[in-house]
């Protein structure tokens, strides 16, 4: 604060509207004669002294007008009557410093009581001015002292203020702004008119040994810092001259940037490489320039490119020196001639000869090849290998004869697994999954990888004679149906509404008593049931099965031989799973078969 009146005392004072003065809708041109200095402050357009020499908004709003008066001994600015010191303008912060009057409350020994207050204030209402909220602060210096600024806006009152004690000034501490001898406050947002109040309630009769004054002000938050003599030499006013800085923030227009820009004529931001920003403090905008450039965005190319490679203001852009080269609203970091690397946050270093980088380059690409075509080899050896291996076993165990067999009869189609997939679904085999074995193979449950519950046979090691069994017997498993349904539903189906006869294998019918077929049928669809409960024992399935042979046997029975009638019978080893024909087929899947022809 001290040294705030050794600068120039310049009068900066807003004209005060003339009828003389027409109003402009729209940014008025800024004659060369104009005066943009005003001892050693610069006055930017929008602002200006003189009409014609500002941006008048034709509202009755003088904002931007200014006077400059060199004997008022300071420089000064007249805003509805009163006169404010300026002290700095910022176009790209959109705000002005000014100096603020600090308020004294103080107690009066003769009369024994506080003297009388006055209410300074500001009046900013008729303008585009707006005390900044981020800014400022209200500051409270004394003891037993609470004070609050009151503000009036568009017919709504807001009050802030705080409180400061000191018992002893012992307590007292020189920085420290937390209540005691000093206190601080925040304001609202978007005012712009204030009055500065002590509480009567308070006063400093019984510390006037050492406070006899309480003081109150708005002003810059970071230009204040605590020091006890405030306090207990009172000093605060002589120390400042009785004004600290306050910081205005203002507006070219009461619009949003988005309704700004459709009107044309008043539309501020002019220049080329300039950018319309809403403001943080209430209605209205301001013009900035874009990135990279720098100037005055309201007036025509007043925005010019900042060259940031030779600005000493800020460091030097590149990591590397002399590499910077500037471009129109920007810069490149490029490496020198002869030198390669990264001139923005790394290196530059000295390019490798051409032949050597050719070469590194080739050998590099030749054993990328060579590794790429020893891979390709490599997999189409496996694959053939992995091809071969199927084909051998494929047709050790029936395959071929499988193939071919279906080949012949059209229709039928199966999927191939790997033994790797069987083992995972079987469990590796485990016996705890086994559910059946037969004369050329063991059956086994399993799960493939989409959860369908599958019967697995692996196969003995096998003669020609049983490879053609196992082969034949795959091919019955894979027929189906300031529809996919498998025999086994047929057959259910069926005798469920007394077609058993529509379903039997011409071969067989009037071979045999149709009563016996329809026992065995019966005992058949028990074994299917889905329950287990409701399924027959084995027991019961064996004497049922005795009671039918020997009916066979019996002379009014024996219409077919032994052999074509147990070729009528085929077990389910999940139906019905000790159940094994020696001359006979053993199922694979839940199903118990007749000789049964497939529907067409």
């Amino acid at each position: 604060m001290k040294g705030r009146r050794w600068q120039m005392l310049l009068t900066l004072i807003i004209a005060v509207l003339v009828s003389a003065w027409p109003p402009a809708a729209a940014t008025p041109p800024t004659p060369s004669s104009c005066q943009r200095r005003c001892g050693d402050l610069d006055i930017p357009f929008p602002f200006g002294i003189g009409p014609g020499c500002y941006h008048d908004t034709g509202e009755g709003d003088i904002t931007f007008g200014f006077t400059c008066n060199r004997t008022a001994g300071g420089g000064h600015r007249t805003i509805s009557g009163e006169s404010v010191e300026v002290i700095s303008l910022s176009l790209r912060h959109g705000q002005a410093r000014i100096l603020n009057g600090i308020v004294p409350w103080c107690y009066n020994p003769a009369s024994r009581s506080m003297d009388e207050q006055t209410q300074p204030g500001l009046d900013l209402s008729d303008s585009q001015f707006r005390i900044s909220v981020e800014a400022n602060r209200l500051v409270v210096v004394g003891c037993n002292s609470f004070a609050y600024v009151r503000s009036v806006n568009t017919g709504k009152e807001y009050m802030t203020g705080c409180m400061a004690t000191c018992p002893s000034a012992g307590q007292l501490e020189n920085g420290s702004c937390s209540g005691m001898g000093c206190c601080e406050a925040a304001i609202p947002r978007g005012i712009n008119t204030y009055q500065t109040l002590f509480e009567h309630n308070f006063n400093t009769s019984n510390i006037t040994g050492f406070s006899r004054c309480s003081y109150a002000v708005l002003m810059e938050a970071a230009e204040f810092s605590f020091q006890t003599t405030y306090v207990t030499t009172g000093d605060f006013v002589e120390s400042t001259g009785g004004k600290v800085p306050l910081v205005l923030d203002w507006v070219v227009g009461k619009e949003a940037c988005h309704e700004a820009v459709r009107n044309t004529t008043a539309y501020m931001c002019v220049s080329s490489n300039s950018e319309c920003v809403d403001s943080s403090n209430g209605p209205g905008y301001l013009c900035n320039c874009s990135r990279g450039y720098d100037g005055n965005p309201y007036v025509p190319d007043g925005c010019q490119d900042v060259n940031e490679c030779d600005d000493t203001t800020s460091k030097y852009p590149c990591s590397v020196p002399g590499t910077c080269v500037n471009t129109a609203g920007g810069f490149l970091c490029s490496c020198p001639d002869k030198t390669t690397g990264n001139a923005y946050n790394g290196t530059c270093e000295a390019k490798k000869s051409q032949l050597g980088v050719r070469m590194a380059v080739g050998v590099s690409v030749g054993l990328v090849v060579l590794v790429l075509a020893t891979s390709c080899a490599y997999m189409i050896h496996q694959k053939r290998s992995l091809a071969a291996v199927k084909q051998r076993y494929f047709r050790q165990h029936g395959g071929l004869l499988l193939f071919e067999e279906m080949k012949s009869k059209q229709g039928l189609s199966f999927t191939l697994f790997t033994k790797e997939e069987l083992e995972e679904a079987s469990d590796k085999f485990n016996e705890r999954n086994v559910l059946g074995k037969g004369g050329n193979g063991t059956v086994y449950k399993g799960y493939l990888k989409d959860k369908r519950l599958v019967a697995i046979k692996k196969c003995k090691l096998i003669s020609e004679r049983q490879e053609k069994e196992f082969a034949k017997e795959m091919l019955i498993l894979s027929q189906a149906l300031e529809e996919e349904k498998n025999l086994s539903s047929h057959f259910l189906l069926a005798m469920s509404e007394n077609r058993l006869d529509e379903i039997l294998d011409e071969q067989i019918k009037g071979e045999q008593s149709i009563e016996l077929i329809e026992q065995v049928a019966e005992l058949a669809k028990e074994c299917l049931e889905m329950t287990s409960d409701k399924r027959p024992s084995m027991r019961k399935v064996a004497e049922e099965l005795d009671r039918v042979r020997k009916l066979l046997q019996h002379p009014w029975g024996q219409q077919t031989s032994d052999e074509e009638q147990k070729a009528l019978l085929v077990g389910s080893p999940s139906a019905c799973p000790e159940i094994e024909l020696s001359n006979g087929y053993f199922s694979l899947t839940d199903s118990a078969y007749l000789g049964v022809q497939s529907p067409r």
